[in-house]
């Protein structure tokens, strides 16, 4: 999968809004400084799941590829 599927793949369960990275699924939200402690999903949140634990990391790793 190249860089831009996984882009898309993050953001069709994340958005950042004001800085902070918010779940599409339960719109619960975490702040980048908070990045290292798992995401706190809504109790019955359809997108959560091991990889949602930490969606800044997620991207960081993205990202970090796409540069090379």
């Amino acid at each position: 999968m190249d860089s831009e599927q996984r882009v898309e793949q993050w953001n069709a369960c994340w958005m950042i809004v004001a800085g902070r990275a918010v779940c599409t699924g339960c719109l619960e939200s975490q702040a980048l400084e908070d990045s290292e402690n798992p995401f706190s999903h809504a109790h019955a949140c359809k997108t959560y799941d091991e990889k949602s634990k930490h969606p800044w990391i997620a991207l960081h790793d993205i990202l970090d590829c796409a540069r090379g």
